[in-house]
């Protein structure tokens, strides 16, 4: 008489897809101090700055100035957000690279298209958070003191008005994308934070010396540009601001450029 020896049962491993890798990445980078850091600094300093710039103006201007646009005045913390959630976006990537994670998490997820996808969207979805959450706070901020100062507001309802406020919010993730890209192509913090500032600034530090045809060809076709003249283009008007369509071309074409450059770079060379 013969044992009858019953069959043994096994199941496959799961195959992790993207959203597992999402999940990991998500885990991961909230659990990092410097997300905590950088996002709250973002957005402190900038309801802090439009806080203390509103009561400097309510206490020492006794009339509004006629070229003054209250909507304008009150984005004047956004620069601080722009900085911080562009160092923020060159961290996600470059920080894994500076401790040495990266091998870990290449070696958990072997495809890395997967990796930088995931690192992507995160970074995208956050900042874009945490940009509305900081420019409508910074509106509403501004209007409350210069209420308090008895001085002229501006109204969310006005379309000019919630343009400027949602648009700032809405662009926020422009330039923390294009630093993710740059630290995957640099492995580099220090060269990533200076080349994704240096485009973030660069409108700004020599637009209003260089001369006319350099600022109109030039100046006008970089990041900052095009987002500005989606942006504030309605409000203001500056030789740097190109025409709607225009713009989006611009910005389309800086991120298909350094964000197609930081995933080939990425997938393509060793940890």
């Amino acid at each position: 008489m013969t044992a009858t020896v019953p069959f043994a049962t096994s199941t496959s491993p799961r195959v992790a897809n993207f959203w597992d890798t999402l999940s990991s990445e998500w885990s991961k980078l909230i659990s990092l101090r410097f997300t905590q850091i950088s996002l709250g600094l973002g957005l402190g300093v900038s309801l802090a700055t439009a806080a203390i710039a509103s009561v400097a103006l309510g206490s020492t201007e006794t009339q509004w100035p006629e070229q003054f646009h209250p909507a304008t005045f009150s984005m004047i913390g956004n620069i601080f957000s722009l900085i911080i959630y562009s160092v923020f976006g060159v961290m996600v990537m470059a920080g894994e690279y500076s401790s040495g994670m990266i091998r870990l998490t290449l070696t958990a997820t072997p495809r890395r298209g997967r990796v930088f996808l995931a690192k992507l969207m995160l970074v995208t979805l956050i900042v874009l958070v945490f940009g509305l959450i900081t420019t409508v706070g910074m509106f509403l901020v501004t209007q409350a003191v210069l209420e308090a100062y008895g001085m002229p507001l501006a109204g969310i309802g006005d379309a000019d008005t919630r343009g400027l406020v949602l648009g700032l919010g809405a662009s926020m993730p422009l330039f923390p994308i294009i630093g993710l890209a740059l630290a995957a192509i640099l492995r580099n913090t220090a060269g990533a934070i200076t080349t994704v500032l240096a485009l973030l600034w660069l409108p700004q530090i020599f637009g209003e010396v260089l001369p006319m045809w350099w600022r109109e060809n030039i100046v006008s076709l970089l990041p900052q540009s095009g987002m500005d003249s989606l942006t504030i283009g309605h409000i203001e008007s500056s030789p740097t601001f190109s025409e709607p369509i225009i713009a989006v071309t611009i910005v389309a074409v800086w991120l298909v450029a350094i964000v197609g450059a930081g995933y080939v770079r990425f997938v393509r060379s060793d940890a």
